[in-house]
């Protein structure tokens, strides 16, 4: 048989095993947005941790102009973004302006094509945001 046609009954048949397979499950309203989140975990340590985490590849805070918004940076704060979806309406009520801020400036920091000046000034904010959530839940705990 000829290679061509080999290719082709193969193509056939791969095409024909993703066409039969089952669609995704349904994602429920109980679903994290964090690998390896429980919803019973205390939100102020997951949350801590987490920014914890995206601080490790950031300049140290009033350097945000040097800042490079590579992908493992914004990497890192989309995680944040998944655990603050995951337990931000947790945290304790003092601190939902600051998740609110930290979830508006996550949107701005994670795009690749946000301009430098743009990213600089979200940073500060979302800095600032951490911190007041750093503190409140100290504070709480």
């Amino acid at each position: 048989m000829a290679p061509s046609r080999l290719l082709a009954l193969a193509a056939l048949g791969l095409l024909t095993a993703c066409a039969s397979a089952p669609p995704p499950p349904k994602a429920a309203s109980t679903d994290m947005y964090v690998t390896g989140a429980d919803a019973a975990d205390d939100p102020c340590r997951r949350v801590v941790s987490a920014l914890g985490f995206a601080e490790h590849v950031l300049k140290p805070a009033g350097q945000e102009e040097a800042q490079e918004f590579g992908e493992g940076m914004r990497g890192r704060i989309a995680y944040v973004e998944g655990v603050i979806l995951s337990y931000g309406e947790k945290l304790p009520a003092g601190l939902a302006e600051h998740t609110a801020t930290m979830k508006r400036t996550i949107r701005v920091l994670v795009p690749a094509a946000t301009p430098h000046e743009k990213a600089v000034a979200a940073l500060k904010e979302w800095r600032a945001a951490a911190t007041a959530i750093e503190k409140g839940c100290a504070q709480a705990g």
